[in-house]
């Protein structure tokens, strides 16, 4: 970002009675890659009129907002830019290079361009007076294929469905919150829906349900966020899922409520589940040195990363035992990582297994089988074994009749990876 003519934020007044009208002057505080395009643009004259002065115009829905915005085509990138205060602008731009710093999805900073229009003249009991007048704009690269509120909540959708976008916004607010970021303006209208190609762990390129924050005037980034705030973000987003309700019913729009109570109780639910598994993640790095979400994919039940954290400490006292010598907890869980669970989840994926089990990711399959194998384990008096463990977990929770001769060569492979004690427990 140019900031080096970054102006200092205060009113002036100019004692000055004869005012003659200038060519207003245009400031730029842009990324230098967007330079270029952005210089080309009739800054001059109001970007409502832009459409008179040859600038290529998008036709995009968006939702309803409180400041002019519009979306233009310049050279090589299409932008989103809103006329706002300079003040409010340049904290936006700031904000959103924060955000993704953080890792959240969130729009890219162009930067902000400010025209200095001709002082406007107040009266005052000195006489007349003259303050400054500048227009800001907020410019922002477009993100392309996303579905906005105005568009996405004005269409019926299956409950399944529903609650796949919702699980998106839930996933958002997480990130946000365990950054310490108070969102102050969470809402539907500030919220872009996108379909997304993401490499996940063992299970190649998936389509994910991303939500985007699009608006970040009101954001508020602390060490850490109270429980209070937490709750005020989210209790804000629910009061706007009834104001699209509202305005859907104004509109003459006629679908089922956007929102329902059911629908909260869900998002809450599920906001405090994922929030929980955020926690436990950080410390299980903390502790391992070990990124899950990276390595080992998504997890949505915080027990899972406790399982994960014990059969690591099994590891390492195993490898201890064996070499003698005390492992450090990060040492196991890089060893456990590249011996057990990478072989094993590439064996699954070979093997088409987690199409036996669709919505689970490989991090989610090992672990429930790991379950299965203790609480089996437990039924029997003694260690029956991971093959017998997954055997009965597919035939239970997943696979079919037809799967059986699959099920056959993946035990048989497992055996390769896990060794002569798996194969002694199916004696």
């Amino acid at each position: 970002m140019d900031n080096s003519t970054v102006p200092t934020y205060r009113t002036k007044l100019f004692l000055s009675c004869n005012v003659k009208q200038h060519p207003p002057n245009i400031r730029f505080h842009v990324d230098p890659l967007f330079k270029a395009e952005l210089r080309k643009l009739p800054w001059s004259v109001p970007i409502s009129d832009w459409q008179y002065h040859g600038v290529s115009i998008l036709n995009i829905k968006r939702g309803i907002s409180r400041h002019m915005v519009i979306f233009v085509k310049a050279g090589r990138f299409s932008f989103g830019i809103k006329e706002i205060s300079e003040e409010i602008s340049k904290k936006e731009i700031d904000h959103y290079e924060q955000l993704l710093l953080r890792g959240i999805h969130t729009l890219v900073p162009a930067g902000f361009v400010v025209r200095e229009e001709d002082p406007i003249p107040v009266n005052t009991p000195i006489g007349v007076q003259y303050e400054e007048n500048f227009i800001a704009h907020t410019v922002t690269v477009l993100v392309h294929k996303v579905l906005p509120d105005s568009f996405l909540y004005s269409r019926n959708f299956r409950r399944e469905n529903r609650r796949k976008i919702w699980d998106a916004i839930v996933r958002l607010f997480v990130q946000l919150h365990s950054n310490g970021v108070y969102w102050g303006d969470a809402s539907l209208a500030n919220t872009l829906i996108k379909f997304e190609k993401r490499e996940v762990p063992f299970l190649g390129m998936q389509t994910i349900l991303i939500a985007y924050l699009s608006d970040a005037e009101t954001v508020e980034i602390r060490p850490r966020l109270s429980k209070s705030m937490r709750e005020a973000d989210l209790n804000f987003f629910f009061e706007s899922m009834d104001w699209i309700n509202e305005d859907l019913l104004a509109s003459g729009v006629v679908r089922d409520a956007v929102g329902t109570e059911e629908d909260k109780l869900y998002m809450r639910e599920r906001y405090d589940l994922l929030y929980n598994v955020e926690r436990k993640k950080k410390k299980f790095e903390q502790q391992t040195s070990f990124n899950i979400d990276k390595f080992l994919g998504s997890i949505s039940n915080p027990a899972y990363v406790d399982q994960f954290l014990k059969h690591i400490e099994e590891h390492k006292w195993y490898l201890s035992e064996r070499a003698q010598r005390e492992y450090t907890l990060a040492e196991a869980t890089g060893d456990w990582y590249k011996t057990i669970f990478v072989p094993i989840c590439e064996l699954f994926r070979a093997e088409h297994i987690p199409e036996l089990f669709k919505g689970k990711t490989a991090a989610e399959l090992y672990i429930e089988i790991m379950n299965n194998k203790y609480y089996l384990s437990q039924q029997v008096g003694n260690d029956i074994g991971m093959v017998a463990a997954m055997r009965d977990y597919a035939e239970r929770f997943g696979a079919e009749e037809r799967h059986l001769s699959l099920l056959e060569k993946l035990a048989g492979n497992m055996l390769k990876i896990l060794g002569l004690k798996e194969s002694m427990l199916l004696k």
